[in-house]
């Protein structure tokens, strides 16, 4: 399946990198921004039917436009990094003590968030080491 890859200013955080990505043949669409957490997701849920007969009721919407935060996480021995947004902060503490957990196979783990207007990096884990435990 196809789809075109671009780049808009995130509407959450103004930041130039929050990428698109849509599927010209279902006209499904994910947006996501690594700085803030902004997501946005339209796909099919019904997939029984044909793209022309599709309702309003078949498609599954969803936007996080006020996100806790967003992530980075690279582990050992993989050559991609995982991404994701937190939707409030109970989320990022499940995630943080899961990380932790395995902390021997974390190269690194990025927390970065929008705070009064500026986005705020924190390096939490850098080769299995915890460098900021942040809140």
């Amino acid at each position: 399946m196809g789809s075109v890859i671009d780049y808009i200013d995130c509407p959450v955080c103004g930041h130039p990198d929050c990428y698109t990505d849509y599927y010209y043949k279902t006209g499904e669409e994910y947006r996501g921004c690594g700085e803030c957490g902004y997501s946005f997701s339209a796909v099919i849920k019904n997939r029984e039917k044909a793209l022309n007969q599709l309702q309003e009721e078949d498609w599954e919407v969803n936007e996080l436009t006020n996100p806790w935060g967003s992530y980075k996480l690279k582990t050992a021995n993989s050559i991609g990094v995982q991404c994701g947004s937190f939707a409030n902060e109970d989320q990022f503490k499940e995630a943080k003590e899961n990380v932790f957990n395995e902390i021997d196979n974390v190269e690194s783990f990025i927390i970065s968030r929008f705070v009064d207007g500026k986005i705020i990096k924190n390096l939490v884990i850098e080769n299995s080491k915890i460098i900021n435990e942040i809140v």
